[in-house]
């Protein structure tokens, strides 16, 4: 989950990525839109840090392959090995498991959906960082269509927004692309347990029925891993993102 914040002084597009496992009002707050429906998901996010959200745009895996392929791929950077042996791949009828050497590379949208869901031998946090870089590839993709292509991207446009779900219509789409194409996008701000959070003790829900804890603290944040702000304190959040956006 990433919230933008779009700043048109300093002509930039910043992004915090919200771990899925935040715990919020007796859930994790991924939870909420499948349970609640999206005006749900975005009242209870804007309430934890801060903001008044006023756009959203839910990707699902599909819509992403297709999004990537459109544009012709995109180029990404690795600094890092990206190797996760628990998640399979078939390519060309062969199959393997994910492994990437640092290294620059050319993604279609299969591919760069495998590097955006792996988290397996990193973390949430590492993917979360990996989103936000394939973002920024994407926009830089889009960067080379101009004005000259206006009838491209709006195929484009229409296309993908046939695939996600949204309350931006095709022509706000369209605005925001030529009105905020050129502007900068700041990477790698990641709510997680290096600054905000924190991740409370927990037994497994097979621990606690093995061992004859279930009815003694096993339930809520007993039995899942979550995390929470430090000190259960979530004026923290709203702080790390002003510090951030303002």
């Amino acid at each position: 989950m990433i919230v933008a914040h779009i700043d048109e002084n300093r002509r930039d597009i910043r992004m915090i990525s919200v771990p899925r496992d935040l715990y919020y009002n007796g859930r994790k707050i991924n939870s909420l839109a499948m349970s609640y429906g999206m005006p749900e998901m975005i009242r209870a996010l804007s309430d934890i840090i801060g903001y008044k959200i006023d756009k959203y745009v839910l990707v699902d895996m599909y819509a992403f392959i297709d999004v990537i392929d459109l544009i012709g791929g995109i180029d990404i950077h690795l600094d890092t090995p990206v190797v996760d042996p628990t998640y399979r791949t078939v390519d060309k009828g062969v199959e393997g498991t994910l492994h990437y050497e640092p290294g620059d590379y050319h993604l279609g949208g299969k591919e760069a959906l495998r590097l955006a869901r792996s988290r397996h031998t990193t973390s949430d946090f590492a993917r979360a960082q990996r989103q936000q870089m394939i973002l920024k590839s994407i926009q830089a993709k889009a960067q080379g269509f101009g004005f000259g292509d206006a009838t491209t991207i709006y195929e484009i446009a229409k296309t993908v927004m046939e695939k996600v779900e949204t309350d931006v219509s095709l022509d706000d789409a369209m605005a925001y692309y030529f009105r905020y194409q050129g502007f900068d996008i700041n990477l790698n701000d990641v709510m997680s347990s290096a600054n905000v959070l924190y991740s409370p003790p927990y037994m497994p829900q097979e621990e606690c029925v093995a061992t004859g804890q279930e009815a003694t603290g096993c339930g809520g944040l007993g039995n899942a891993y979550t995390l929470i702000p430090k000190d259960n304190n979530w004026d923290v959040i709203k702080w790390f993102f002003r510090e951030r956006f303002q």
